[in-house]
């Protein structure tokens, strides 16, 4: 039997000025348009602000996905409904989770 694990993708963002253009109201209904989404498609995420330490990236953050089709309505929905390219530069990896327990262990 085959294991189905969650599908992980790390993601990093920088913050572009179009977003900082946008009024108060602006960005919460962007934000919680965005929210709104992750939790219908499942995706549990944890983000770290990095921008006092790191000139590349504001945030970095982890999500855990339930399904390779839940990323890719993700995908489509942050380019077509959110514009996500106009509001931040990003980069993402995919991967899946792998237990430390016996890393280093004989």
């Amino acid at each position: 039997m085959v294991e189905k694990k969650p599908i992980i993708r790390l993601f990093f963002v920088k913050i572009k000025e179009a977003f900082n253009d946008l009024s108060d109201e602006e960005k919460m209904a962007f934000m919680s348009k965005d929210r709104k989404n992750l939790d219908e498609l499942g995706c549990k995420f944890e983000t770290i602000n990095c921008s006092g330490s790191n000139e590349e990236w504001q945030f970095i953050g982890i999500e855990e996905w339930p399904s390779m089709e839940a990323i890719e309505k993700r995908a489509k929905f942050e380019q077509e409904e959110l514009e996500i390219p106009k509001y931040v530069e990003s980069k993402t990896i995919l991967g899946t989770r792998e237990s430390s327990e016996d890393y280093g262990k004989e």
